[in-house]
């Protein structure tokens, strides 16, 4: 069985070091490895190392024209282009595509840049019928609402990968997915039986 772990790109003003580091990865990587040592755990960074490219302010930022007008050329201005770190949601798709995993896990770290993670999940999705599980911050502060979205099949909102080790574990002890209202929950379909 393989699971792949997915830093998403991110959509903002500018970028900073914190923001590149797929910690909490490692981290589901390193936890799920101990408790299910034969599952395959993969890690692909769509953030970092990736390009930069313009792109249209969203609706919701839109009220900020009226503040940076001008292109301003020193060195305190961030907030003129708006821009997408990382690679398309496209290209990552067809990458998760060729790389055929069982899970997909996408990471939702912060909470400004949830939609990308959605998105990353919308165009996985409309690839391939893999499960994704979303976990990070954002999923933790609002789980149903991140549940409730088409693209999304599970979400972890506890701690270290609990929901994505009973999701590996689920099919091959051939058992029905717990509820746990703690630590994840999962749409009310089997995506294994």
């Amino acid at each position: 069985m393989k699971l792949l772990l997915i830093q998403p790109p991110v959509q903002d003003f500018y970028d900073t070091d914190i923001r590149l580091q797929p910690i909490g990865l490692a981290y589901l990587k390193a936890a799920v490895k101990k408790h299910l040592p034969d599952i395959q755990v993969l890690i692909r960074d769509y953030h970092h190392n990736q390009s930069r490219r313009t792109i249209p302010l969203p609706k919701e930022l839109s009220y900020l024209k009226d503040y940076y007008a001008r292109d301003d050329k020193s060195p305190f201005s961030s907030f003129h282009h708006y821009y997408h770190f990382g690679a398309d949601f496209e290209t990552i798709a067809e990458e998760i595509a060729s790389e055929k995993p069982d899970l997909v896990g996408i990471s939702a770290l912060f909470s400004l840049y949830y939609r990308e993670a959605l998105q990353c999940a919308d165009a996985i999705k409309r690839r391939s019928a893999t499960p994704i599980l979303l976990g990070g911050s954002q999923v933790s502060a609002m789980p149903v609402f991140m549940l409730s979205q088409p693209s999304v099949d599970f979400v972890d909102r506890g701690r270290r990968g609990t929901a994505a080790r009973r999701v590996l574990n689920g099919p091959q002890n051939r058992q029905r997915f717990p509820e746990n209202p703690g630590t994840w929950l999962q749409k009310k379909r089997s995506l294994f039986f």
